[in-house]
């Protein structure tokens, strides 16, 4: 009832300011004989109210996605396998064989230069969003829940981004952002309407979420932009110590069919959980790296890869000897993390790490009665130390292998013209029996249908 409430609430909002927006811009609207009509004065104040009102610079959007999932491997909960009634490795749909709403969010934004660059500005950006899709990346707000109870008992609502931005005319204009923001993860996108897939790549086990800060962006160029950015906390509105978290993310365009980007965190929030307690780990040693590159070769073909890796200094021995916390029942109530994970310096990176290297192929054609697409997307994953994944025992050597097959149809008819119908084949093999009810494999059959909205 609550997240209906919220939802009610902020369609109300977003109709109130998609209408005055309109108003704003109806001049532009208008046809030639009505425009002649209007003295010229006239058309200079409204011109004016067009450039320069608040409102009229404020952008909408929104993404509304469901879906259907289906697992073959049919695996059910039982003593052996409590959890074995839930996809394994899944973010967005982790139901078997059942419906959910992905994605409900709404964005509305304001570009701090929409006067242009050379003027100062303030601008903004707050993303509501609810269904599983949030559930994996949402934010901490001070509730030690969010981490001690299962991904799935997680609530299914929350705030992608919540900041304000500020323009400074200097050079090619310097952007200042305040507030909670997503970190890009890797290739893919929080926003499905911006996926090319149904599902995530399992690579998003090891990628930051949601950063709290201060981060500055700058185009030093029209092919290079850089963001550098420093935040108290990983996932949290209230940091778990006070240590900065640094953030470093370059997109370079040489070309334009050649794309790169490359992000970096460091220092993100480290803690350890032991019979439903959080503590506190003062280690806070955590490195992430992606690179991707994206090429455009035909007309109608894309091909990306995207290499992520994630190195961690382990768990403190003082935080586990000083909470008299039993190595040998380390965690959780069904897992043991072995000794050889307490670190005994803070300075390594040796006891625990990720690395993931995913391919895509893109393909898309405009018919007559539609736009029709296909993609392909290979992915292997390596979690060493079982720390990372979902799925994975901790202290044993895991490694998953994923291939995607997705076909998106969207409609000719006007009708049709925001949505997307989407069906998609999921292989998952891994070198563990981590699947449903002790399954080394699992297949899964998704359909889809994504709905855009926008007021520009």
């Amino acid at each position: 009832m609550r997240i209906i409430l919220i939802t009610i609430c902020i369609l109300f909002s977003c109709i109130f300011i998609f209408t005055r927006v309109s108003n704003a811009e109806n001049y532009y609207k208008l046809s030639a004989a009505q425009a002649q009509s209007i003295p010229l004065k006239q058309k200079r104040i409204i011109a004016v109210s067009h450039d320069d009102s608040f409102l009229s610079q404020i952008k909408l959007f929104g993404t509304f996605a469901a879906s259907y999932t289906y697992n073959l491997a049919r695996p059910y909960a039982s003593e052996a396998y409590p959890l074995g009634n839930y996809n394994g490795n899944y973010i967005n749909n982790y139901k078997v064989n059942g419906a959910t709403i992905n994605e409900f969010d709404i964005t509305i934004s304001k570009n701090p230069f929409a006067n242009g660059r050379n003027r100062f500005g303030i601008g903004f950006k707050v993303t509501m969003d609810t269904g599983e899709n949030i559930q994996d990346v949402g934010p901490y707000t001070g509730s030690y829940s969010y981490y001690t109870e299962p991904v799935y008992n997680r609530p299914l609502y929350g705030f992608r981004q919540l900041y304000i931005s500020f323009g400074i005319p200097i050079g090619n204009g310097l952007t200042i952002e305040l507030g909670e923001k997503n970190y890009l993860i890797g290739f893919e996108s929080y926003n499905l309407s911006k996926l090319w897939e149904n599902t995530y790549s399992p690579i998003t086990a090891i990628e930051p979420g949601e950063l709290t800060g201060i981060f500055l962006k700058y185009p030093f160029t029209r092919q290079l932009k850089m963001v550098f950015g420093i935040a108290l906390t990983d996932n949290a509105m209230v940091p778990l110590d006070r240590y900065p978290t640094l953030e470093y993310i370059a997109s370079y365009k040489p070309f334009k069919f050649l794309k790169f980007h490359e992000g970096i965190v460091y220092g993100a929030e480290n803690f350890i959980i032991y019979n439903n307690n959080l503590y506190q780990d003062n280690l806070n040693r955590f490195f992430y790296n992606f690179i991707d590159a994206k090429y455009s070769f035909c007309k109608y073909w894309t091909a990306v890869l995207d290499y992520e890796v994630g190195l961690n200094g382990g768990i403190n021995k003082s935080i586990v000897y000083n909470h008299n916390i039993n190595i040998e029942q380390f965690n959780s109530s069904i897992n043991n993390y072995p000794s050889y994970l307490i670190s005994t310096s803070n300075s390594t990176f040796d006891k625990s790490h990720f690395s993931g290297l995913a391919f895509y192929i893109h393909h898309y054609s405009n018919l007559n009665i539609g736009r029709f697409s296909q993609t392909i997307r290979e992915v292997s994953v390596s979690d060493p130390n079982g720390m990372w994944e979902e799925a994975s025992v901790p202290g044993i050597a895991c490694h998953y292998f994923d291939s995607t097959l997705t076909f998106g149809y969207r409609p000719a008819m006007k009708i049709f013209k925001h949505v997307q119908f989407r069906l998609e084949f999921e292989n998952q093999i891994a070198n563990r029996r981590v699947y449903g009810n002790g399954n080394s494999s699992q297949n899964t059959i998704n359909t889809m249908i994504v709905y855009t909205f926008k007021n520009y």
